[in-house]
Order: structure tokens, then C-alpha cells, then sequence
């Protein structure tokens, strides 16, 4: 006889794992995890630190429909997620990023002790799903399930290496959800031909403002051999598909007051960035580093497209570098109140795996624990 559950999380991550943790210990609960460890993706994020969440979290740092966010996003707050990790010790860095003082492990530690009542089942790759009068029929590689109600929680398909699958975007599908297509998001960009200038500049960095189909994101940019990164590339990345985004080298300064303030400076000279940056940006506008008294006022106009440099990356670097993906379940055909699957009674689905997905600072993961906390206050 299989073993029955009332609840089966697929997906030991950050969303199972919150969802596991919060529902009451009298409700029996199974995790069917692929990895041999819990929290793989949490234990890899913020460089190994973990960044927890943010202490400014609304609907506008998310590519996602608001009304469907905001239920969870104000169910479950930046300080309800500090309260639940309190003896995780805790860094600030900048914008309001939260990360782990010491090690991610804090973090997947206080969630293996909250979920200590439940029964996990890992290395576990679930193969298929079936609904059945009572409930659902969740057959993995190597046993057979049964549960009155399941839960999707298996994120995204970012980072491979750390078993990152389809298989939400499978269930879903099998019970006749619509998918939003997927893309890497929170990644670097590659550029184009014409853009080739940005490689030989590898490894500087330095803060921009760049503009991206409506949205303003800022940060540093940092070049690399492929094109461009650093966290204000990963931002643009999530509001990126095609097209072009236009970008101000020089936000905090305006190159027309400066060279007005020292005409007989040369713009390597004058302009306060990296002067190998400059004497790229020179050499592809076709102008000479000459004292800036000298420019015609055509030569003057394009020295200053610096900040308004306009050009269409060529790609993301894909899911084997990006932090998250975009698309996924479409949210249209999910309760935002309780995350249940408004075509299929008992089937819920959350963080990563729907079409949410927010920028780079700790976003991603108070989607994913306040997804859980509303689905598991709901179940409870």
C-alpha cells in the first residue's frame, strides 16, 4: 500500500520549505525532493551568504500582475520573515539587502528544525501526477504517493547544477494550466557586434542608470568577457526579452557641465571614470582624447551620448548563470488569496514556479516565503 499524506510539497526549497514549516505539526506532510539535501538554491544564493530578503519589498520591484502579489506580499512582511529567522545573524548591505552574517546554512538550518515533524523523501524526481476522487497520486523515480492535496513548489529551471527542473511546469501543464514562456532572468547579458568594445573592458566596474522598457534600474555595471553583468545588468535582465535598453554611464555628473567647467581638460582627463572605460567609449564614437575646447559641436553631441547610450543586447548568458527565471505558471488561473489552482481543487502552487519573479536583493525570496506563508495559513 503507498504511503499516504495529507500534504505533498514538491520541492524542498525556500517556498516548500516556509510552507512546510508554517502548516500545524497534526497535519501529515511529505517533501519529494530530486537533490539529496534541502535548500540547494539557498545554500548556493548571495555568494554562499544567503540574501534573506529586503527591508523595502513592494509589488513594483516584481515582474508579475500586482493584484496577484500584493494578498502574499502584505501577508507576509520583511519583518514577519526577520521574526521567523531570528537567530539567523544578520548583515545590511546597501538598498535594503539582508544577508546572512555568517553562512546560508543558518538559514536552511532554522528551516530543517521547522519542518523536523515532516517525512522527506529525497532523491526523489517526481515522474508523474495523477488526480484521483480523494486526492492525488504522486509517483516518483522510486516509490508511489498518495495525498489529499499538493503543493508545487519546485521553482524554476536557473541553475541545472543544483538539479533545477520542468517538472512544476509539468504538473501544471497536466492539469491543463497555461505556461507564460520561461527566460533566464537575473543574468548577464551578451553583446552584439557592435558592442564588442565592451569585452576588452573586462573586469571594470562601476555605477549607471539604464532604462528598459519603462523601467529605471541602477547599480553597478560590471563588463565581462561575454558583455555586461553586475547587479544593475541582472535587474535589466528581468525586464529584458529583445530590443534595445539605453544606458547613462554617468548618472550622478553631466558631461556638458564639465567639460563647460574645464574646456582644456581631455574627456580621459575630465570625465570621473575608468580611463580605459573612456578611451573605449572615445575610440567607439570615432573621437580623438583631445582637450575638449577643440570638439566641433557635432563631436560634442556625441561624446554626449554617454548618458544615453542606446544599443539591443544580442542574450542572456542562460540558466546556467541566471538567478532565477521568468515566466512560468500563469497566474490568472491561481487564487491570489490561498494559491490554489483555480482549474483543479486541492493543487497549489508557489514562488518561483508562477510568473513572478523580482529583481536582484533579496525579492525573490520573500516572494518565495510569503507565497508559502499564505498558501500554509489558508491550509492550516
Amino acid at each position: 500500500m503507498s504511503p499516504s499524506f495529507d500534504i505533498i510539497i514538491l520541492g524542498a526549497g525556500a517556498s516548500g520549505l516556509m510552507a512546510g514549516a508554517l502548516l500545524p505539526k497534526h497535519i501529515h506532510v511529505a517533501f519529494v525532493e530530486a537533490n539529496a539535501k534541502i535548500g540547494m538554491k539557498i545554500l548556493v544564493s548571495g555568494g554562499g551568504k544567503c540574501n534573506l530578503t529586503n527591508r523595502h519589498v513592494s509589488p513594483q520591484d516584481y515582474l508579475a500582475n500586482p493584484e496577484f502579489i500584493t494578498p502574499s506580499l502584505e501577508g507576509f512582511t520583511p519583518n514577519e520573515t526577520l521574526a521567523f529567522f531570528q537567530e539567523v545573524a544578520l548583515e545590511e548591505r546597501d538598498r535594503g539587502k539582508l544577508f546572512g552574517k555568517h553562512s546560508a546554512k543558518d538559514v536552511v538550518k532554522v528551516l530543517e528544525k521547522r519542518t523536523a515533524h515532516c517525512t522527506f523523501y529525497l532523491t526523489h524526481r517526481c515522474v508523474d501526477v495523477e488526480k484521483q476522487a480523494e486526492g492525488f497520486v504522486v509517483q516518483t523515480d522510486k516509490t508511489r504517493l498518495t495525498c489529499k492535496r499538493l503543493i508545487v513548489a519546485s521553482g524554476g529551471l536557473s541553475w541545472p547544477v543544483i538539479g533545477a527542473s520542468d517538472v512544476g511546469y509539468r504538473v501544471a501543464q497536466t492539469f491543463g494550466h497555461t505556461l507564460v514562456p520561461s527566460f533566464p532572468a537575473l543574468v548577464g547579458l551578451t553583446v552584439q557586434k557592435e558592442q564588442f568594445w565592451m569585452k576588452s573592458l573586462s573586469g571594470i566596474s562601476f555605477p549607471v542608470r539604464v532604462t528598459c522598457k519603462g523601467r529605471v534600474c541602477e547599480g553597478e555595471l560590471l563588463f565581462s568577457h561575454k558583455g555586461i553583468s553586475g547587479p544593475v545588468v541582472m535587474d535589466v535582465s528581468l525586464f529584458w526579452h529583445k530590443g534595445s535598453v539605453v544606458m547613462d554611464f554617468l548618472p550622478e555628473h553631466s558631461v556638458a557641465s564639465l567639460m563647460a567647467r574645464h574646456p582644456k581638460k581631455q574627456p580621459s582627463s575630465l570625465i570621473p571614470l575608468p580611463k580605459r572605460f573612456v578611451k573605449a567609449f572615445l575610440e567607439t564614437l570615432g573621437l580623438e582624447d583631445k582637450p575638449v575646447c577643440t570638439f566641433s559641436k557635432e563631436e560634442l553631441a556625441r561624446l554626449e551620448t554617454m548618458h544615453h547610450y542606446t544599443f539591443a543586447p544580442a542574450g542572456t548568458v542562460g540558466y546556467t548563470k541566471a538567478e532565477a527565471t521568468k515566466g512560468g505558471v500563469c497566474v490568472e488561473e491561481v487564487n491570489p488569496y490561498t494559491l490554489e489552482s483555480n482549474l483543479c481543487e486541492g493543487l497549489y502552487f508557489l514562488g518561483e514556479v508562477l510568473d513572478v519573479t523580482g529583481k536582484l536583493g533579496g525579492y525573490n525570496l520573500q516572494w518565495a516565503f510569503a507565497s508559502a506563508a499564505l498558501c500554509a495559513r489558508g491550509l492550516a
